[in-house]
């Protein structure tokens, strides 16, 4: 049985902070692997690169990198997946693994708005990645759902890429600064294929 931890978001684009925060889950959760699950085109989000390009862009990041993978199963599909729908596609395709699902406190603070957010709550299990923005100790607690399954989550401090966000990073590209928390090789393919 392998540990596997599903690291899904827009990744748009995927920043070193991405792959840094992923690599520490897959230490400090003894993960075997983490993959990373690029939303799909029909995820509505303004300035969304198309999927695709996140997709490699991705594939770029995690090269070199033997314990980080990507799933193309959102952009290979045009469904609006919504997140209970895509957990329970990758746990019956991992059903003899131990899994869990990686987010940020900002997700996680959404969950309990979420479509059959009680079987997403009850039934998986949670790496919440703490950027000391927002605390999820308190999110949890102040929620009646949440608390309940308390010990779903696993809590990952990680302050250091608190500045660290996709949409400064195309801030940045937009007035032709090389962004310095962004891969070489994912900017050199922004910049060919003129994305952002």
């Amino acid at each position: 049985m392998s540990r596997i931890g599903f690291y899904g978001g827009c990744f748009n684009p995927p920043t070193k902070a991405h792959i840094e925060l992923a690599k520490k889950a897959q230490r400090e959760c003894n993960l075997d692997k983490v993959i990373f699950v690029p939303v799909g085109d029909s995820y509505r989000k303004e300035n969304m690169a198309k999927g695709i390009h996140r997709y490699n862009m991705l594939q770029i990041a995690c090269s070199g990198e033997d314990n980080l993978q990507v799933s193309d199963i959102e952009i290979k599909s045009n469904k609006d997946y919504k997140a209970i729908d895509i957990f329970k596609i990758l746990e019956e395709e991992h059903k003899n693994d131990d899994n869990f699902f990686i987010m940020g406190t900002d997700n996680l603070k959404n969950i309990p708005s979420w479509k059959e957010s009680e079987e997403l709550v009850g039934n998986f299990n949670y790496i919440i990645l703490d950027r000391g923005l927002i605390e999820p100790n308190n999110i949890i607690g102040n929620n009646q759902l949440l608390n309940n399954n308390r010990e779903r989550f696993t809590i990952i401090k990680n302050e250091e890429f608190n500045n660290c966000s996709s949409t400064e990073i195309r801030k940045q590209i937009k007035n032709e600064q090389k962004p310095e928390n962004l891969d070489n090789r994912v900017y050199e393919y922004i910049k060919q294929n003129n994305i952002y």
